[in-house]
């Protein structure tokens, strides 16, 4: 009983691991993302709700961020300079757990003499979103949004890392590139 309880643990622990971000990307309608072409970070109030106050995963998400909106065909404009698009990101960590039926959900015995009742394990991990905006700064309107959450394991892993990069490429992937300068 004991190994099969364990047994459904490990399993749901990597399918937790293994699952794919819950993803949302939406686009301004009408909102012709191939005419802008550079881009600047804003900057988060501290104390809004979702504000990411750690500078460690700050400067990790905006590099990340840059990086995917690069390879997209956005350039970074210099400090002081006017930027076509402003990007703002956000987001929250928080506690989770699943409950799994481990052995006979019921009173029943299949064994013909023998009963054994169902119990349960349970599965604490993380859950992480992230949302990353991108705003029109001439019209300081949305055009961009794109909303992620994946399951976490504890701490600022490689693993987690990897995983948010791997939920942005495929949310940048939705990203229009801006014209080519002739």
């Amino acid at each position: 009983m004991f190994a099969r309880t364990m047994l459904v643990a490990a399993t749901l622990s990597l399918t937790v691991a293994a699952t794919a971000a819950d993803m949302q990307t939406t686009v301004e309608p009408g909102a012709d993302l191939a005419k802008f072409r550079t881009f600047m970070f804003l900057d988060a109030e501290p104390k809004a709700k979702g504000a990411i106050t750690d500078k460690k995963a700050n400067e990790r998400l905006r590099y990340m961020i840059a990086q995917h909106l690069n390879k997209s065909g956005y350039r970074p404009v210099a400090p002081g300079k006017p930027a076509d698009l402003g990007v703002l990101f956000s987001g929250h960590v928080e506690p989770k757990q699943r409950v799994l039926m481990t052995g006979r959900p019921g009173p029943y015995s299949y064994d013909w003499g023998r009963t054994q009742l169902g119990g349960e394990s349970t599965l604490d991990y993380r859950e992480g979103t992230l949302f990353v905006d991108l705003v029109d700064l001439s019209r300081n309107q949305l055009v961009w949004r794109t909303r992620f959450t994946e399951a976490l394991t504890a701490g600022y892993s490689e693993e987690n890392w990897k995983k948010v990069d791997r939920s942005l490429g495929e949310a940048f992937k939705k990203l229009h590139s801006p014209a080519r300068v002739k």
